[in-house]
């Protein structure tokens, strides 16, 4: 889920979602874009990952409302399917992987 911050002024801005080391540097290794990772927190599927952590990934479904949302330009993220990525309970990003 996308975060906003609001300052004094009462001006959001757009937080994106708070990521681990580890997270920051498999995505870095693995060359996934945070975009990618931000779709997948707004689009994508969950399911429980084990110790609290959940699993965020695209299905075919959730995969047709990013492409709708995204329009045209979703062939350009095409490659990007079998992105997914392990969230903590407390919303942290733990890691990123391809599905194999």
């Amino acid at each position: 889920m996308i975060m906003f911050d609001i300052d004094e002024a009462g001006v959001r801005s757009r937080r994106g979602p708070s990521l681990s080391r580890h997270a920051r540097q498999r995505m870095k290794d693995r060359s996934i874009p945070q975009s990618i990772v931000e779709a997948l927190l707004d689009f994508g599927e969950r399911m429980p990952g084990g110790n609290g952590a959940e699993v965020c990934f695209f299905t075919k479904k959730s995969w047709r409302r990013f492409a709708a949302y995204l329009g045209l330009e979703a062939r350009h993220f095409e490659r990007y399917r079998s992105v997914y990525v392990v969230v903590a309970n407390n919303g942290e990003i733990i890691t990123t992987c391809w599905r194999h």
